[in-house]
């Protein structure tokens, strides 16, 4: 133990005492910081410095009138793009374009076609037709680019289908307004046409009464034909008032089924063009199933894509759903088939929801996708397309006319109140007749009230029966639940149907920049670094020394506390500079420093180790591993994208652990994973030791010749 002491003494006073080794060993202390502090400062924030990507957009958009209106998508993209800083937007021609990406001025171009707002505007027609941007990408100039002018074309897209999807069904809802404000605006007149039906109802009895008063006083006949007299116009007014009300109705019910048969071209076509979505939906499950393998960052961006855009429908199917139940109060056949069928789609595409959340939280974990789960799920998104095919091809012979007949048998029942006033006005006559010949001849008034009696039943069983089945339309709630559902306000419902999801993020250990959460790899890699610098400048074997009877033990153990030593400054310069230099966000500031401390300690005793045993092939050992565990320690890409070799050897480096236990300090320290690392490192540690004790002596002599023999070739620098 003295000749180990004295040997580290002995370093330490060599290295004060030279002026040259004392520049030497500082200039070591500070490299590692310095490799550590020019990489993070690098990858401080680069992903919010995109504006610096150039891209150029190319507008060839020739519009198109529509509806008497000139719409140019292509102007509208562009006004918009020019107040978007995310990327560097040039808006060019497209020669420029062209070139401008093929020699490196651009790292992408997107092109608007001449037809896009023409394709875009198709819907309305018997064939539709998707538009497209056209993207063209130099692949060539950086690695990462693309992926970032990528994601803003996908960007570009998505905002582009929200729009579209939110004025189609603005323009849907404005006409379900307008069709309730007529319902609402007509409502009164109904009301009115009921409150006389009832008031004539109310009042038959009254008359019944008078004339069996009249039979019974055949004495007071005078009396009893001037009363019935002056009732029967009271009657004839009621009447004639309650044809005007009921043609007035039947008027508002002929607008009211003419304003609902446009409703079933929309249910159509909004069927359609969710059919169409879908198809579209297949596309980008295909590509997801191309990109799974070598991209699954953006596999995972087209999954979560396709997600939302089944969300969207699903919103979508339940407002045709909502429709449809307010018009099948009576339980129709059609009408429960077709909205059990939408039901059956919109599970299907909630199961297709399911299928991809659980793809993504795959991907989120690093698991390998199975190309047989996106098989399924393209599978289930083609079940989706055969049925909305299948219903949308049965529309017009089966859902369409059902509509009709519903608002059909409305009308009916105002016309049958129309015959039912006409035949009772047209009695009155009668009624008049008999009450003239009874008042002229005397002799067979009896015989006349008899006929009147007879007359009056007949009118008040008209009259009531019209009175019981308007009484059940006016308690009927289909009439204020449908003006309800027209009236909802289409600016809002537009919304929400092209934007249904709000995401909240929801941070775990958030770190705010990129730069720190590079900071444990970077850290780490430079201690590694720091450590091959220091066998590669400091010898391991001890020279010229005085000190007597000394063991190759002591003298391992003795120069590694030389080692050591400088290596913890080093940790410390790197770490303290990453803290105050750089200002990196670290979670735990005394942890950080602690341990990387502690896994420096560690590295010097592997790589002393190494190059004390076996010299200049351990240095080459070293080297190998520093290769490798840059690739397999998971610092820069999860493991997971990797190779398998790489995944195999992963949990075998100590890169592994010492990356794993620096981010804990830098995130949030989770005390079981953070003592399992420095565990495991421990156990580097003491292998590496035993192993120098042991073998340093064995491979002492065997290593001598090796280089004795090879110096004798004239290339060594030894």
């Amino acid at each position: 133990m003295k000749n180990i002491i004295n040997i580290y003494v002995t370093d330490i006073i060599n290295i004060f005492t030279n002026w040259v080794a004392l520049i030497v060993v500082i200039a070591l202390m500070i490299l590692p910081a310095l490799y550590a502090w020019f990489n993070i400062k690098s990858l401080w924030n680069p992903y919010e410095n995109t504006s610096g990507i150039s891209v150029a957009l190319v507008n060839k958009d020739k519009g198109v009138k529509f509806n008497g209106s000139n719409i140019n998508i292509g102007n509208s993209l562009v006004k918009n793009l020019k107040k978007n800083e995310s990327m560097g937007w040039k808006f060019i021609n497209e020669n420029d374009a062209a070139n401008g990406v093929k020699y490196g001025n651009y790292y992408a171009s997107i092109t608007i076609p001449e037809d896009f707002s023409l394709k875009i505007s198709s819907l309305l027609k018997s064939n539709p037709q998707k538009a497209d941007l056209i993207y063209s990408v130099n692949e060539k100039l950086n690695a990462v680019a693309p992926k970032i002018t990528e994601a803003g074309v996908t960007k570009i897209q998505q905002q582009i289908t929200t729009t579209f999807v939110q004025t189609v069904d603005e323009s849907i809802f404005s006409v379900f307004n307008r069709l309730g404000i007529d319902l609402t605006n007509s409502k009164p007149i109904l009301q009115e046409f009921i409150s006389i039906i009832f008031d004539i109802d109310s009042k038959i009895p009254e008359i019944n009464q008078n004339v069996e008063n009249v039979y019974n006083q055949a004495s007071n006949l005078n009396d009893f034909i001037s009363k019935i007299q002056n009732e029967l116009p009271l009657i004839e007014n009621t009447i004639n008032t309650a044809l005007n009300v009921a043609s007035s109705g039947e008027v508002f019910l002929t607008k009211a089924r003419d304003s609902m048969t446009n409703l079933s071209p929309f249910i159509k076509s909004e069927l359609t063009s969710i059919r169409n979505l879908n198809k579209i939906l297949e596309g980008l499950i295909d590509e997801s199933i191309t990109l799974i393998n070598t991209d699954s960052k953006s596999a995972k961006t087209i999954l979560a894509t396709v997600r939302d855009h089944y969300t969207s429908s699903i919103s979508r199917i339940n407002n045709i759903i909502d429709i449809l139940n307010s018009l099948n109060k009576q339980n129709n056949a059609v009408l429960s088939n077709f909205i059990s069928t939408l039901n059956n789609i919109k599970n299907m595409m909630q199961n297709r929801i399911e299928n991809i959340n659980s793809l993504i939280t795959a991907i989120d974990n690093g698991e390998k996708i199975s190309l047989d789960a996106l098989g399924n799920l393209k599978q289930g998104a083609a079940s989706i397309t055969v049925f909305l095919d299948n219903i949308i091809n049965d529309y017009d012979t089966s859902l369409a006319p059902t509509i009709d007949n519903i608002m059909k048998s409305s009308i009916q029942v105002a016309n049958n109140t129309l015959k039912i006033l006409k035949d009772a006005k047209g009695d009155l006559p009668k009624a008049q007749n008999i009450l003239k010949n009874a008042f002229s001849d005397t002799k067979i008034a009896l015989k006349d009230i008899d006929n009147i009696k007879k007359v009056l039943p007949g009118v008040e069983n008209t009259i009531h029966n019209i009175a019981l089945k308007l009484k059940n339309l006016d308690e009927d709630a289909k009439l204020n639940e449908l003006i309800k559902i027209l009236g909802l306000n289409a600016k809002k419902e537009g919304d929400f149907i092209a934007n249904p999801v709000n995401i909240k993020m929801n941070k775990i250990f958030s770190i705010p920049n990129y730069g720190s959460a590079m900071s444990p790899f970077f850290t780490t890699l430079s201690l590694w670094v720091g450590d091959l610098i220091l066998v590669s400048m400091l010898s391991t074997e001890v020279k010229n020394t005085k000190i007597k009877n000394i063991k190759l033990n002591q003298i391992f153990l003795g120069r590694y506390l030389t080692f050591a030593t400088i290596s913890i400054f080093q940790a410390l310069i790197v770490t303290l500079g990453d803290l105050f230099i750089l200002k990196t966000y670290v979670a735990n500031k005394y942890m950080f420093v602690l341990f990387a401390i502690f896994i420096s300690i560690i590295f010097t005793m592997i790589i002393y180790t190494l190059v004390s045993v076996l010299g200049n092939v351990g240095k080459a050992l070293v080297m190998i591993l520093l290769v490798l565990q840059i690739s397999a320690s998971g610092g820069t890409f999860p493991i997971q994208v990797t190779p398998k070799f790489f995944q195999i050897i992963n949990p075998l480096l100590p890169f592994t652990h010492a990356v794993a236990g620096m981010r804990e300090t830098v995130g949030g320290i989770i005390s079981s994973l953070l003592l399992k690392d420095a565990l495991i490192l421990l156990v580097y540690f003491f292998i590496f030791l035993i192993t120098g004790l042991i073998w340093k002596k064995v491979f002492k002599n065997m290593v001598g010749k090796f280089f004795k023999k090879f110096n004798k070739s004239g290339l060594s620098n030894e």
